[in-house]
């Protein structure tokens, strides 16, 4: 019988999620590996270029409180500025996301909250000037619901760093 990896739970703050941090390197973070080598890659379109991303390697759940039973996440996946740190984290949860932005308000606080036609992006801002976003799509579709971290001051990060689905 084939072992099961391990699961590493991160616990969400207000740069990320446990190790994984805006502004760390992502190759000092264990189980980070450069995109290109990452199995599920195919899954995604990479702008500005895949040399630029990293992903966890790992089983990974995000905790939100201490006893929290945690969000399992299909996929993580950094971005990287031109000097190698970490100016964008992607989350793609997997399963029951119906009350995903309640769980981030119990952290983050009252979001700001926009119906777009594609869907609903919450948006909340920390002392740390950090936007932590969560897109959920029109139908509360699993497959794009996504939670990205960035600096709010670094519009770089969120106009030329993008990730899209391609299934």
């Amino acid at each position: 019988m084939k072992a099961l990896p391990p699961q590493h739970s991160f616990r969400f703050h207000n740069l990320g999620i446990g190790e994984i941090q805006l502004g760390k390197k992502p190759e000092k973070v264990p189980g980070m590996l450069p995109f290109p080598t990452y199995g599920s890659k195919d899954f995604f379109r990479i702008h500005p270029n895949e040399a630029h991303y990293h992903a966890f390697a790992g089983n990974a759940k995000g905790m939100i409180e201490r006893d929290d039973t945690g969000i399992d996440l299909r996929h993580l996946i950094t971005s990287m500025n031109e000097s190698g740190f970490i100016n964008r984290i992607f989350l793609y949860p997997q399963g029951q996301i119906a009350q995903l932005a309640c769980r981030l308000s119990q952290l983050y606080g009252e979001p700001f909250a926009y119906k777009l036609p594609a869907g609903v992006r919450n948006v909340w801002i920390t002392n740390s000037e950090t936007e932590i976003t969560l897109f959920t799509p029109e139908g509360n579709a699993i497959r794009d619901t996504v939670i990205t971290f960035r600096f709010f001051h670094d519009l770089v990060a969120l106009k030329e760093y993008i990730i899209e689905g391609s299934t």
